[in-house]
């Protein structure tokens, strides 16, 4: 960022924190607890003591996808550097509760990352002292990243992407932005396509590298059999239960507001072909759990929530599950027969269609796969996924799968053979974390 833009953005953004907190404040309240609104204006600091070892590795996730992406990277940077210390901070409380419940155990220190305000971003460095600060995807704040090179933090955007949208508004301003780029020792692409809009902002190639996803690693190696048994044992209920065991199941998941309705239409159409057919509705956000409840019940559904289920609370008769959980959706894939990804249905962008795929089912998404151009792409080429336009052709969709089994299970194969091929970005990118942290305990 040239000498004039890097002040003005440090100007506005200080404005922005002083004037905006309340709309932030009720930003948070409207999505969940507001837990997080003192830590990211850097009002508190991460509770607990930062742990020690060397290097220090700070890596930052926004939400649940990156986190979860995290886990192998984590796992293969603790091989490659056994006296390592690490931070693991999160933009939003879903995608805390999951980095807690992973990565605390570990001995990780969990915290919020901070916004992009001067004074949170160096209340956060000074009392964390990273020496190695590693974002996940599209993690580029200027303030954090300039105040960071200046303390000597090496830095690193792993799993990269950059969209089509945001390369044409970068590039129309690369003169002033070049600068924030470069200060990135490492840039590792998820994907070709990622790569070459990094290319097109001037990043140096000594910097740029094309590793290949992470979530393609965490998908086939994070499949557990055991909880998958645990699982469908909850949605199908004891062996005496008439009419659950054989049950066909329909998993709807990463919904967004307008695409449940279009999910219940569908559903709607296909009790006629199948009277016994059951769907578990997973929206994008848990905490809308009972807004979806009520909407489904309007239609005349009777709908349980999936923590009803785990705890015993209720029996799994009810036609419609309600997933009000985090970190069970990856399982749930496969307890599924058929599964419909959602975020896609409505101009959002998409969600990750390759987490079936990793259990042998062929997903049915929507046209609007903007994020996961990368995943469609795998997927068409082994004609392992099905895309759909409105409620009536997502119903046309799982009765095609339901109707031919065989099919079905074919489809699913060569959706789950296409990962494969592109195993070992987590590998591939610790490497690169590792030799940069050892300039900096060298």
């Amino acid at each position: 960022m040239g000498n004039i833009l890097l002040p003005l953005y440090k100007t506005f953004s200080t404005v922005a924190g002083l004037v905006g907190w309340p709309y932030f404040f009720w930003h948070l309240k409207s999505r969940g607890k507001g837990e997080s609104f003192m830590p990211r204006l850097g009002l508190k600091l991460p509770d607990g003591p930062v742990p020690t070892g060397s290097p220090r590795l700070w890596l930052h996730g926004v939400s649940v996808g990156e986190i979860q992406a995290a886990i192998p990277l984590v796992a293969e940077l603790r091989t490659l550097l056994p006296t390592a210390a690490f931070i693991i901070s999160t933009g939003t409380e879903t995608g805390q509760m999951l980095a807690r419940k992973h990565f605390s155990p570990q001995g990780a220190l969990v915290c919020y990352f901070p916004l992009d305000i001067p004074w949170a971003v160096r209340r956060y460095l000074e009392y964390l002292r990273p020496q190695v600060f590693i974002g996940l995807e599209s993690e580029i704040w200027p303030n954090f990243l300039s105040q960071a090179h200046q303390r000597g933090v090496r830095l690193g955007l792993v799993n990269a992407r950059l969209s089509d949208k945001s390369l044409r508004r970068f590039v129309k301003y690369k003169r002033y932005l070049s600068g924030i780029f470069n200060l990135y020792d490492i840039v590792a692409a998820g994907s070709l396509p990622d790569y070459q809009r990094f290319q097109r902002l001037g990043i140096s190639p000594s910097r740029l590298h094309l590793t290949g996803n992470l979530k393609y690693d965490r998908l086939l190696q994070g499949r557990d059999e055991f909880r998958l048994k645990e699982f469908r044992a909850f949605l199908q209920g004891a062996e005496n239960e008439p009419g659950l065991a054989g049950a066909p199941i329909l998993i709807a998941a990463s919904t967004h507001p307008g695409e449940e309705e279009l999910v219940a239409e569908a559903f709607q159409e296909l009790l006629a072909p199948y009277p016994a057919l059951r769907l578990v509705l997973a929206p994008r956000h848990p905490q809308r759990a009972p807004e979806l409840a009520r909407l489904l019940s309007r239609r005349g559904f009777n709908c349980r929530l999936w923590t009803e289920l785990k705890s015993g609370r209720a029996a799994p008769s009810a036609p419609v599950v309600i997933i009000d959980t985090i970190g069970d959706l990856f399982t749930l894939y496969g307890a599924a027969d058929v599964a419909f990804v959602g975020g896609s249905l409505v101009p959002h962008g998409g969600q990750n269609i390759l987490e079936p795929a990793a259990w042998g089912r062929a997903p049915i998404y929507g046209p609007h796969l903007e994020n996961f151009r990368w995943a469609r792409q795998i997927l068409e080429e082994a004609a392992a996924g099905i895309m759909v336009q409105d409620a009536a052709t997502l119903a046309q969709a799982v009765r095609q799968l339901l109707d031919q089994p065989r099919e079905r299970e074919e489809m699913g194969r060569r959706a789950q053979a296409a990962l494969v091929p592109h195993q070992g970005a987590a590998r591939r990118q610790a490497e690169l974390i590792a030799a940069s942290a050892q300039k900096v305990t060298a």
